[in-house]
Protein backbone atom coordinates (compact mmCIF):
# COMPACT_ATOMS: atom_id res chain seq x y z
CA UNK A 1 0.00 0.00 0.00
CA UNK A 2 1.29 3.42 -0.97
CA UNK A 3 2.19 5.95 1.68
CA UNK A 4 1.44 9.67 1.46
CA UNK A 5 3.23 12.33 3.49
CA UNK A 6 1.92 15.84 2.72
CA UNK A 7 4.53 18.53 2.23
CA UNK A 8 2.20 21.49 1.57
CA UNK A 9 -1.00 21.87 3.60
CA UNK A 10 -3.86 24.37 3.50
CA UNK A 11 -6.31 24.82 6.37
CA UNK A 12 -9.55 26.68 5.56
CA UNK A 13 -11.10 27.41 8.94
CA UNK A 14 -12.70 30.55 10.36
CA UNK A 15 -12.69 29.63 14.07
CA UNK A 16 -9.34 30.38 15.79
CA UNK A 17 -9.77 27.43 18.15
CA UNK A 18 -10.47 25.07 15.25
CA UNK A 19 -7.49 26.42 13.33
CA UNK A 20 -5.18 25.94 16.32
CA UNK A 21 -6.41 22.37 16.83
CA UNK A 22 -5.98 21.36 13.20
CA UNK A 23 -2.64 23.14 13.02
CA UNK A 24 -1.36 21.25 16.03
CA UNK A 25 -2.55 17.93 14.61
CA UNK A 26 -0.96 18.40 11.18
CA UNK A 27 2.26 19.67 12.74
CA UNK A 28 2.48 16.53 14.88
CA UNK A 29 1.63 14.22 11.99
CA UNK A 30 3.38 15.81 9.04
CA UNK A 31 6.25 18.03 10.26
CA UNK A 32 8.22 19.59 8.63
CA UNK A 33 5.38 20.22 6.16
CA UNK A 34 4.50 23.86 5.49
CA UNK A 35 0.93 25.03 6.05
CA UNK A 36 -1.15 27.99 4.91
CA UNK A 37 -4.39 29.29 6.36
CA UNK A 38 -7.50 30.95 4.93
CA UNK A 39 -10.34 32.01 7.28
CA UNK A 40 -13.00 32.34 4.58
CA UNK A 41 -13.78 31.62 0.92
CA UNK A 42 -12.61 35.04 -0.26
CA UNK A 43 -9.12 34.45 1.11
CA UNK A 44 -9.18 30.82 -0.07
CA UNK A 45 -9.88 31.90 -3.65
CA UNK A 46 -6.22 32.58 -4.60
CA UNK A 47 -5.29 29.23 -3.04
CA UNK A 48 -7.24 27.43 -5.78
CA UNK A 49 -4.19 27.72 -7.99
CA UNK A 50 -1.67 26.40 -5.45
CA UNK A 51 -0.82 22.70 -5.56
CA UNK A 52 -1.30 21.55 -1.98
CA UNK A 53 -0.86 17.92 -0.97
CA UNK A 54 -3.56 18.20 1.70
CA UNK A 55 -6.45 20.64 2.13
CA UNK A 56 -8.48 20.65 5.35
CA UNK A 57 -11.64 22.63 4.68
CA UNK A 58 -14.52 23.66 6.92
CA UNK A 59 -17.95 23.46 5.28
CA UNK A 60 -19.74 26.49 6.69
CA UNK A 61 -17.61 29.60 6.41
CA UNK A 62 -18.57 33.25 7.09
CA UNK A 63 -19.13 33.92 3.38
CA UNK A 64 -20.86 30.66 2.43
CA UNK A 65 -20.60 26.90 1.98
CA UNK A 66 -17.28 25.61 0.67
CA UNK A 67 -18.76 22.91 -1.61
CA UNK A 68 -18.21 24.96 -4.75
CA UNK A 69 -14.62 25.73 -3.76
CA UNK A 70 -13.98 22.03 -3.10
CA UNK A 71 -15.38 21.06 -6.49
CA UNK A 72 -13.24 23.64 -8.30
CA UNK A 73 -10.09 22.64 -6.41
CA UNK A 74 -10.69 18.97 -7.21
CA UNK A 75 -10.90 19.71 -10.93
CA UNK A 76 -7.65 21.68 -10.83
CA UNK A 77 -5.73 19.28 -8.54
CA UNK A 78 -7.03 15.72 -8.94
CA UNK A 79 -4.24 14.15 -6.86
CA UNK A 80 -4.59 16.34 -3.76
CA UNK A 81 -6.13 15.03 -0.56
CA UNK A 82 -9.29 17.09 0.12
CA UNK A 83 -10.66 16.54 3.61
CA UNK A 84 -13.71 18.25 5.08
CA UNK A 85 -13.46 19.26 8.74
CA UNK A 86 -16.79 20.31 10.19
CA UNK A 87 -19.32 20.13 13.03
CA UNK A 88 -22.08 18.89 10.73
CA UNK A 89 -22.82 15.21 10.14
CA UNK A 90 -26.19 15.31 8.36
CA UNK A 91 -26.42 13.05 5.34
CA UNK A 92 -27.09 15.82 2.82
CA UNK A 93 -23.86 17.65 3.62
CA UNK A 94 -21.80 14.45 3.91
CA UNK A 95 -22.75 13.16 0.47
CA UNK A 96 -22.74 16.60 -1.13
CA UNK A 97 -19.14 16.95 0.06
CA UNK A 98 -18.16 13.56 -1.38
CA UNK A 99 -19.87 14.37 -4.67
CA UNK A 100 -18.00 17.67 -4.80
CA UNK A 101 -14.71 15.79 -4.56
CA UNK A 102 -13.82 15.42 -0.88
CA UNK A 103 -11.71 12.37 -0.05
CA UNK A 104 -12.39 12.43 3.67
CA UNK A 105 -14.71 13.87 6.30
CA UNK A 106 -13.69 14.72 9.86
CA UNK A 107 -16.06 15.72 12.65
CA UNK A 108 -14.62 18.42 14.88
CA UNK A 109 -16.77 17.02 17.69
CA UNK A 110 -14.52 13.94 17.78
CA UNK A 111 -11.85 13.93 20.52
CA UNK A 112 -8.51 15.39 19.34
CA UNK A 113 -6.83 11.99 19.70
CA UNK A 114 -9.42 10.41 17.39
CA UNK A 115 -9.11 13.26 14.89
CA UNK A 116 -5.35 12.76 14.77
CA UNK A 117 -5.66 9.00 14.40
CA UNK A 118 -8.25 9.37 11.64
CA UNK A 119 -6.22 11.93 9.69
CA UNK A 120 -3.08 9.81 10.01
CA UNK A 121 -4.71 7.16 7.82
CA UNK A 122 -3.94 9.11 4.67
CA UNK A 123 -0.26 8.32 5.27
CA UNK A 124 -1.25 4.70 4.55
CA UNK A 125 -3.32 5.77 1.56
CA UNK A 126 -6.65 5.33 3.37
CA UNK A 127 -9.44 7.94 3.12
CA UNK A 128 -9.65 9.72 6.50
CA UNK A 129 -13.24 9.39 7.71
CA UNK A 130 -14.57 9.93 11.21
CA UNK A 131 -16.14 6.63 12.36
CA UNK A 132 -19.67 8.06 12.26
CA UNK A 133 -19.16 9.22 8.68
CA UNK A 134 -17.48 5.98 7.56
CA UNK A 135 -20.56 4.08 8.73
CA UNK A 136 -22.85 6.43 6.79
CA UNK A 137 -20.84 5.81 3.62
CA UNK A 138 -20.85 2.03 4.02
CA UNK A 139 -24.56 2.00 4.82
CA UNK A 140 -25.21 4.13 1.75
CA UNK A 141 -23.41 1.72 -0.53
CA UNK A 142 -25.10 -1.26 1.05
CA UNK A 143 -28.41 0.37 0.23
CA UNK A 144 -29.88 -0.10 3.69
CA UNK A 145 -31.18 2.04 6.53
CA UNK A 146 -28.72 2.64 9.40
CA UNK A 147 -30.62 0.41 11.81
CA UNK A 148 -31.48 -2.38 9.39
CA UNK A 149 -29.84 -5.82 9.80
CA UNK A 150 -26.53 -6.06 7.99
CA UNK A 151 -26.39 -8.43 5.04
CA UNK A 152 -23.97 -11.30 5.06
CA UNK A 153 -20.60 -10.39 3.54
CA UNK A 154 -20.42 -10.99 -0.19
CA UNK A 155 -18.80 -9.83 -3.39
CA UNK A 156 -20.57 -7.33 -5.64
CA UNK A 157 -20.14 -9.38 -8.81
CA UNK A 158 -22.39 -7.06 -10.81
CA UNK A 159 -20.06 -4.15 -10.07
CA UNK A 160 -17.04 -6.23 -11.02
CA UNK A 161 -18.61 -7.24 -14.32
CA UNK A 162 -19.01 -3.59 -15.31
CA UNK A 163 -15.25 -3.06 -15.23
CA UNK A 164 -12.62 -4.37 -17.60
CA UNK A 165 -9.71 -6.32 -16.05
CA UNK A 166 -7.46 -3.27 -16.42
CA UNK A 167 -10.07 -1.01 -14.81
CA UNK A 168 -10.25 -3.45 -11.89
CA UNK A 169 -6.47 -3.13 -11.50
CA UNK A 170 -6.67 0.66 -11.60
CA UNK A 171 -9.53 0.75 -9.07
CA UNK A 172 -7.59 -1.54 -6.73
CA UNK A 173 -4.57 0.74 -6.84
CA UNK A 174 -6.42 4.03 -6.36
CA UNK A 175 -8.38 2.46 -3.49
CA UNK A 176 -5.01 1.68 -1.90
CA UNK A 177 -4.10 5.35 -2.09
CA UNK A 178 -1.98 5.56 -5.25
CA UNK A 179 -2.23 8.76 -7.28
CA UNK A 180 -2.86 8.63 -11.02
CA UNK A 181 0.86 9.21 -11.61
CA UNK A 182 1.79 6.33 -9.30
CA UNK A 183 -0.75 4.03 -10.92
CA UNK A 184 0.73 4.85 -14.31
CA UNK A 185 4.18 3.89 -13.03
CA UNK A 186 2.89 0.68 -11.47
CA UNK A 187 1.11 -0.39 -14.67
CA UNK A 188 3.77 0.99 -17.02
CA UNK A 189 1.38 3.21 -18.94
CA UNK A 190 0.81 6.95 -19.34
CA UNK A 191 -0.85 9.14 -16.74
CA UNK A 192 -3.29 10.34 -19.41
CA UNK A 193 -4.40 6.75 -20.03
CA UNK A 194 -4.87 6.20 -16.30
CA UNK A 195 -6.89 9.42 -15.97
CA UNK A 196 -9.19 8.22 -18.76
CA UNK A 197 -9.56 4.84 -17.04
CA UNK A 198 -10.38 6.49 -13.71
CA UNK A 199 -13.06 8.63 -15.39
CA UNK A 200 -14.50 5.46 -16.97
CA UNK A 201 -14.51 3.68 -13.58
CA UNK A 202 -16.24 6.60 -11.87
CA UNK A 203 -18.85 6.77 -14.63
CA UNK A 204 -19.57 3.03 -14.60
CA UNK A 205 -19.82 2.83 -10.82
CA UNK A 206 -21.63 6.14 -10.35
CA UNK A 207 -19.00 7.57 -7.99
CA UNK A 208 -17.34 10.98 -7.86
CA UNK A 209 -14.12 10.62 -5.86
CA UNK A 210 -11.60 8.30 -4.20
CA UNK A 211 -13.63 7.89 -1.02
CA UNK A 212 -16.65 6.56 -2.91
CA UNK A 213 -14.44 4.51 -5.23
CA UNK A 214 -12.73 2.93 -2.22
CA UNK A 215 -16.10 1.99 -0.70
CA UNK A 216 -17.07 0.34 -3.99
CA UNK A 217 -13.73 -1.47 -4.21
CA UNK A 218 -14.36 -2.87 -0.72
CA UNK A 219 -17.84 -4.06 -1.77
CA UNK A 220 -16.34 -5.81 -4.77
CA UNK A 221 -13.66 -7.52 -2.71
CA UNK A 222 -10.81 -5.80 -4.55
CA UNK A 223 -9.28 -4.33 -1.41
CA UNK A 224 -9.65 -4.74 2.34
CA UNK A 225 -8.91 -1.64 4.37
CA UNK A 226 -10.21 -3.07 7.62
Amino acid sequence: MASTHPQRILIIEDQPEGHRLLGRIVDELFAPATRDHAPDLAQAEPCLYNAYDLVLCDLRLPDGLSLGWIERYRRLHPDAWLVVSTLYDDDDLVFASLRAGADGYLLKTDPPELLQDTLSRLVRGEPPMSPTIARKVLVHFRGQAPDAPRPQPGIDTEGLEQLSPREQEVLTLIAQGLSAKMVAGELQTSRYTVNDQIKSIYRKLGVRNRAEATAQAMRMGLVDLG
